[in-house]
């Protein structure tokens, strides 16, 4: 028993003359003088320190020395917004409603045509007859009203089209950024707890080949290494992903760039008080509803004739002008005449389409009450969301500084004492790497939840800059060049 004693006394003298480090923080406490007590305390601060944040993680106030080679998250928004075809796409589709706006205008203004008729000319015989004539619309019982309000309605509805396309690409950006930043923090937290776990097991296989361990223990602690460098492996495969699809809105130079910056207090802007009505589904929902409504008006006033004032200039031509001028000493005729026009039957078009109106504004309606219940259910859920998180990484906090305390009185007690094994150890350490993974999971789902409300109330666009994207004018994105 003594010589086993004294084997191992004299193991852990060599492993802290020739490799100190190897024993990370824990060996301190393994020391029997008092003078070196504030050591641990020291390292611990410095653990806490370090994982209360995700790294790369930082504050507004501060600012990284590759700041230069960092996206801003702000600009990277307004770059997709500014490349993105179906940004431009939705711009062109309220530039066509606007010309087919004055299309339906022209109904109120007179109408000049031009034609020539051939044939028999009663009992002038053959001929020609060429007529320029003048149309103006006197009333119309709505017809043209309501065509130019249907017009309006669906340029109404395109241009809230546009700013959904626009927080379309806020939230395809926005998450890709978030992403990328959760993955590239996991990769360096995994890069964190395999080195911890390396040490375990350098310890166990000098410890092995001291013969004062058994060889299964250098052999756990492997197992452990390989597990999180799987999970490695996955993380960088997430990053490619999320790479990619930030190419795809930011271009492959941009999306190649650092996002260690993080957001920042960007996303920080949660309202409690939102504007329902003033959202873009609901705006697109009303302008739907304004259509059907003004289609059923439109459909009702072909039940009813249209009145003009009709002037007509004559000249006839052939034979039939010739003799014609025989008779009246001249080739030309003028008239003008109030005309009354109405189908009488139209095979029930007319009916079946004011029904098939009716049932749309019907539909319109049930679908402006949807898109309300939909926004408020995802304010309040996004908000729950939020609320939750923030009080999950709280937790979670404590929970990291509680285990790394942990971990250093097990390394105490392995090395010292002898009441813990390998396998406290490599679960410690375990424990570390995931509650760490949990506490940086949580605050990338954080912002997630803030991104996701922000869109659902209508400040997205505020928030990143955009408030004047939707006009043709907007100058693109703002600051330095990315």
């Amino acid at each position: 028993m003594t010589k086993h004693v004294l084997r191992l006394s004299g193991v852990l003298a060599w492993m802290l003359v020739v490799s100190p480090t190897l024993l990370g923080s824990g060996t301190a406490a393994a020391q029997s003088s008092g003078a070196v007590e504030a050591t641990p305390s020291l390292t611990r601060a410095k653990a806490v320190a370090l994982t209360a944040r995700p790294p790369g993680w930082q504050s507004p106030e501060t600012s990284s020395p590759a700041d230069d080679e960092q996206l801003d998250w702000r600009q990277t928004v307004q770059l997709a917004v500014a490349r993105y075809p179906s940004i431009a796409g939705a711009r062109s589709a309220i530039d066509q409603q606007a010309s087919l706006v004055d299309a339906a205008r022209s109904g109120y203004l007179p109408r000049v045509q031009a034609e020539v008729t051939s044939g028999q000319q009663g009992e002038f015989g053959t001929g020609q007859v060429a007529t320029v004539g003048l149309s103006q619309m006197l009333y119309d019982f709505g017809k043209t009203r309501s065509a130019v309000a249907r017009e309006q309605a669906a340029g109404e509805r395109e241009a809230a089209e546009l700013l959904l396309a626009i927080d379309a690409v806020i939230e395809q950006t926005g998450q890709a950024l978030i992403e990328i930043h959760r993955y590239e923090v996991l990769l360096d937290t995994f890069a964190t707890q395999i080195e911890a776990l390396g040490r375990v097991e350098e310890i166990t296989r000098l410890r092995a080949e001291a013969g004062a361990a058994t060889r299964s223990d250098p052999l756990q602690a492997r197992a452990r290494v390989e597990a999180v460098e799987a999970k490695r492996s996955a993380a960088r495969a997430q990053i490619g992903q999320w790479r990619s699809r930030l190419q795809t809105y930011v271009g492959a130079e941009a999306a190649a760039r650092s996002v260690s910056a993080g957001p920042g207090a960007l996303l920080d802007h949660t309202q409690r008080d939102v504007d329902i009505d003033g959202l873009p589904a609901l705006q697109v929902a009303r302008a739907q509803r304004a259509e059907a409504e003004a289609l059923l008006r439109n459909a009702r006033a072909q039940r009813y004739p249209t009145i003009s004032l009709e002037a007509n200039a004559n000249h006839r031509l052939g034979t039939a002008g010739e003799r014609y001028e025989g008779v009246y000493g001249r080739r030309s005729y003028n008239n003008a005449l109030i005309s009354v026009r109405s189908d009488l039957y139209r095979g029930g078009a007319v009916g079946a389409q004011a029904r098939a109106s009716a049932s749309a504004l019907e539909v319109a309606d049930e679908q402006l009450r949807t898109e309300r219940l939909l926004a408020l259910d995802a304010l309040r859920t996004q908000q729950a969301r939020i609320d939750g998180l923030e009080e999950r990484i709280e937790v979670l906090d404590r929970r990291v500084t509680s285990i790394v305390e942990t971990r250093e009185l097990y390394w105490d007690q392995y090395l010292s004492l002898g009441t813990r094994n390998v396998l406290d150890l490599l679960n410690a350490e375990q424990e570390i790497g995931q509650s760490t993974e949990d506490l940086h999971n949580a605050r990338h789902d954080l912002w997630l939840a803030q991104l996701e409300h922000l869109l659902a109330s209508g400040a997205a666009r505020a928030v990143f800059g955009l408030e004047t994207a939707a006009e043709r004018t907007w100058p693109g994105p703002s600051g330095a060049q990315l």
